[in-house]
């Protein structure tokens, strides 16, 4: 303890001598205080947790603070005996404060340092597709690249010029073909919006590259979410493949498995079992049918794999479609052990490439972790999005309209006032050909009740739900396209792909729950080229959410449509006289229902069981 030392006083000739002795002790022990003081202040991670703020602590004037003892008072206690194993480490070091406690795995609570993402170049630099559909540049006589036969059926079809989409991709996948086996093609993702032409843009190459080689092998498969918008992809196939010899096979749930089977697949002597099909367009759960329960059904030869809808049918997997299809392409020379062969140029030419793999979608999801499961080849992207806003990360979020489309929002304050807005609309604007849209089959059927109640029969109102038959909805769209009904109230089954001809006004009755059903919504009107109107009923508690909805694909806030007060009021009166009449036809409706459940309950009880006849002896 160099602090204190213990003199012994032996006389007055002493003192000059302990006076000196002391004064050089108190300047070793500034100098090594000052030393200390200059250590102490390094910067030291603390590894406790505070509740209080610190504050510096004031000056203490005990014997024990070193930094306050003057030299008097060291004087003074020089006379003192003290233990010399006393610790001189300093309060602030040895003694934490009583509101401090020692945390385990302090670190989890520093603050992580944000990861910036990075994309693949393929994603952060796709190729730039025009969405003007007005100013078209592309005639089809003047390509070079493109079939004559191809050229005639669209001259019959009266398609003069192809869309921008159209302009870019099927010379993309054109040239990819023009290449022995040995080099793969790049696969292709095209996002653009609805109405744009991407049904034709995998329609013209994909026959244009399998007319060239007839065979008895399924080499193209195209596969949809739902079993409308497989019919209508198939109807486009089959339009085409006239004069070419290629033949076109529909596969989904509106024919018995049986019957698709012997359309597809006929056994011979010589060669076996054969494809009667080049092209298949199916539904996903009916592939899968077909992969287990069709003799001789084969996709080793398959040179095309197409998914519409492809963000669609990942979120609805039905049974496990991709796995067994992956099952099923496998290539000849993968053996069961997944050996490597020898990199020789026999096994480089004869290996057989993987399906040409071509992605369609209105809101195609540009996240790398989705689009993995694909197992894509060197992809290449084709997006609506601008150049000059791929910079920012957020682009992948974008999500494109087109620029013939009108796009409002209508804005009530209670919910009476919406079935009013939506008649002001249909019976006093005089809105032709529209779609409204509802988040239930439930609203979709009492609004479609509501509104011909209301006009009395001078709107033609239909619903259109899962809810109802496939036959009574093909009817429903037919009647539709030949303008025998003016309206239609639909569930979201309908916001997808289907191509409704001649379609003028898209309303929401219902706000939509996401982006991707919204965009789906409006792109059923203004499409290939031709002028639409959109409008979203909104209560006033669902603005912001709507708002919300709109930032999430980086769309900018719609104008609001104006309804003036005292045409609502004015229908007031007739709409109470109509709900009433509404809710004593759906009272009727249910108690028949329930009236037919009975009888059919209790014909069934009635019948008395068949009897087993035995054998006279």
């Amino acid at each position: 303890m160099d602090l204190f030392i213990v003199n012994r006083y032996k006389g007055p000739e002493d003192d000059t001598d302990l006076i000196n002795q002391e004064t050089i002790h108190l300047q070793k022990l500034k100098q090594k205080i000052e030393e200390r003081k200059k250590a102490y202040k390094a910067p030291k991670t603390s590894d406790v947790i505070t509740l209080k703020p610190d504050q510096t602590p004031k000056p203490l004037k005990n014997k024990d603070d070193t930094t306050n003892i003057e030299p008097m008072e060291l004087e003074e206690t020089n006379t003192e005996k003290i233990d010399n194993n006393v610790d001189q480490t300093p309060i602030s070091l040895k003694q934490k404060p009583s509101l401090e406690f020692k945390v385990l795995g302090c670190k989890d609570f520093d603050k992580k340092t944000k990861v910036e993402r990075v994309l693949p170049y393929w994603l952060s630099h796709p190729f730039s597709v025009s969405k003007n559909l007005q100013t078209l540049t592309c005639k089809v006589e003047e390509q070079t690249w493109l079939s004559s036969i191809l050229k005639t059926t669209l001259a019959s079809e009266n398609v003069t010029h192809l869309f921008p989409v159209q302009e870019q991709v099927i010379p993309f996948i054109l040239k990819e073909h023009q290449f022995s086996n040995s080099f793969w093609p790049n696969d292709v993702c095209v996002s653009a919006p609805t109405g744009s032409g991407k049904t034709l843009s995998f329609v013209l190459p994909i026959i244009q590259v399998l007319m060239k080689e007839i065979g008895h092998h399924i080499r193209a498969l195209i596969v949809l979410p739902v079993q409308e918008l497989a019919m209508q992809v198939a109807k486009v196939f089959k339009k085409y493949c006239t004069n070419t010899g290629l033949k076109v096979a529909l596969l989904s749930g509106s024919t018995p498995l049986h019957k698709e089977q012997q359309q597809i697949m006929r056994y011979t002597e010589t060669m076996g079992w054969i494809s009667e099909m080049d092209i298949i367009v199916c539904t996903a759960g009916r592939l899968v049918e077909h992969l287990q329960n069709t003799e001789g059904f084969s996709l080793k030869y398959l040179k095309f794999l197409v998914i519409d809808e492809a963000d669609r049918i990942m979120d609805n997997i039905q049974n496990d479609w991709l796995y067994h299809l992956d099952k099923h392409i496998k290539q000849d020379n993968q053996s069961a052990t997944n050996k490597i062969p020898h990199l020789n140029w026999n096994n480089i030419t004869s290996q057989k490439p993987p399906p040409h793999k071509l992605l369609f979608s209105a809101t195609l999801s540009p996240d790398p972790e989705l689009l993995e499961q694909w197992g894509l080849f060197q992809p290449k992207l084709f997006s609506v999005a601008p150049i000059n806003d791929l910079t920012n990360d957020k682009y992948i979020k974008k999500y494109a309209t087109p620029d013939e489309l009108q796009e409002n929002i209508c804005v009530c304050n209670e919910a009476e006032e919406k079935p009013l807005i939506l008649f002001h609309l249909l019976a006093e604007k005089l809105w032709n050909k529209v779609l409204c849209f509802t988040n239930s089959a439930q609203s979709a059927h009492r609004l479609t009740v509501l509104l011909n109640t209301w006009s009395k029969g001078s709107l033609k109102v239909a619903e259109l739900s899962a809810a109802l038959e496939r036959s009574k909805r093909e009817v429903v769209l037919k009647n539709f396209k030949e303008s025998e009904i003016n309206v239609i109230i639909s569930t979201d089954a309908l916001a997808r792909g289907i191509d409704i001809p001649n379609c003028n006004y898209v309303v929401s009755y219902d706000p939509p729950r996401n982006i991707k059903t919204y965009i789906h919504r409006v792109g059923r009107t203004g499409r290939a080229g031709h002028t639409g109107h959109a409008v979203t009923i909104l209560m006033q508690n669902q603005v912001q959410m709507f708002k919300e909805i709109m930032q999430s694909g980086e769309k900018s806030d719609l104008p609001q449509l104006e309804i003036p007060t005292d045409l609502l009021n004015r229908l007031s009166n007739d709409y109470r006289y109509a709900i009433k009449e509404t809710k004593d036809v759906i009272h009727t409706e249910l108690n028949d229902k329930v009236k037919k459940s009975i009888v059919l309950k209790r014909g069934s009880k009635s019948k008395p069981p068949k009897r087993k006849r035995t054998k006279s002896k």
